[in-house]
């Protein structure tokens, strides 16, 4: 019985080559238009490359912080200390997506200008509402009716806007035996992404730094007045020697290139371009008429079989 089953498949799969074979024209002929189709695709289709940019923390010991020494004192009196670990480097990187990096970014016209470029209207000189064409004003009323959304007023180029800009078109990785951010975006526009980098990466330092400026005024001022009143010699030489770290923190804070995050490679574009990729979209094209033509073969001999 079983040697009968095994007789049937080896004869239905004899058939099923001599039926694919029978039709190796209509096979040939749906494969060659779908690697046409595929090249027709490559000849219009965007071009892109890969920008990527690469961060560590800054030297811990230029920015480590020597509140934590005597921090005993402080909780005492009611004051939290500044403090300086991987969370900064953490905040840093979730700063990069935020408004509040945005806003930074924004005092620059003219990347602003550029990133939203088909916005800008030379003649008001101002970002207005793009016109739309026939089929632009057809899918919009389609979506509307699909989804019974309401007309939405044109909103110009925001820091808020900027930030959904940024998270959608700039990823960031985190090395997870290093601990560094990794950068990267890949974008028809290599040289205008890779300056959004930069500012947001330059933006998000500076909040830092300014947020530890501002934040350690308080914690030295609580330390000064502890060296008056200290009255052991080991006191006062302990509290001097705080004071004069986080004194020489600031002045870094004030003065520093980088202070939470600084690149340790410089930034790059790739050579090539990334997207779209040619020989797989070409081998997928093989593919995908490969099997249409299959299909459409056996389709067309189950109709004759069945007539």
């Amino acid at each position: 019985m079983n040697q009968n089953n095994e007789f049937n498949d080896e004869i239905d799969l004899k058939n099923l080559f001599f039926t694919l074979w029978g039709g190796k024209i209509y096979i040939i002929f749906v494969s060659l238009i779908s690697v046409f189709l595929g090249s027709f695709y490559l000849q219009f289709a965007e071009i892109k490359y890969t920008v990527e940019y690469n961060l560590k923390p800054v030297d811990e010991t230029k920015n480590s912080s020597s509140f934590s020494s005597l921090g005993g004192f402080a909780s005492l009196a009611g004051i939290q200390l500044p403090t300086s670990s991987s969370n900064d480097f953490n905040i840093f990187k979730e700063l990069i997506t935020a408004a509040e990096v945005s806003e930074l970014i924004f005092e620059n016209k003219k990347i602003i200008k550029d990133i939203f470029r088909s916005e800008w209207d030379e003649t008001l000189n101002n970002f207005a509402e793009p016109s739309k064409n026939k089929i632009q004003i057809f899918i919009s009323d389609a979506k509307k009716l699909l989804t019974r959304n309401k007309n939405i007023n044109y909103m110009p180029p925001n820091p808020r806007r900027l930030a959904i800009f940024i998270d959608k078109n700039i990823q960031i990785h985190e090395d997870k035996e290093t601990g560094f951010l990794k950068f990267s975006s890949e974008t028809p526009k290599p040289e205008l992404m890779l300056s959004l980098i930069i500012e947001a990466t330059k933006a998000s330092d500076k909040i830092m730094r300014q947020r530890y400026i501002d934040f350690s005024i308080e914690p030295l001022a609580f330390y000064k007045e502890k060296l008056r009143t200290a009255r052991s010699r080991e006191h006062r030489e302990a509290l001097a020697e705080l004071i004069g770290d986080e004194e020489q923190k600031l002045m870094f804070a004030s003065r520093g290139k980088y202070f939470t995050a600084e690149p340790y490679v410089k930034p790059s574009i790739s050579l090539y371009p990334t997207a779209p990729k040619r020989r797989l979209t070409l081998a997928l094209s093989l593919i995908l008429g490969l099997f249409l033509g299959s299909a459409l073969v056996l389709l067309r001999h189950a109709i004759k079989k069945e007539n």
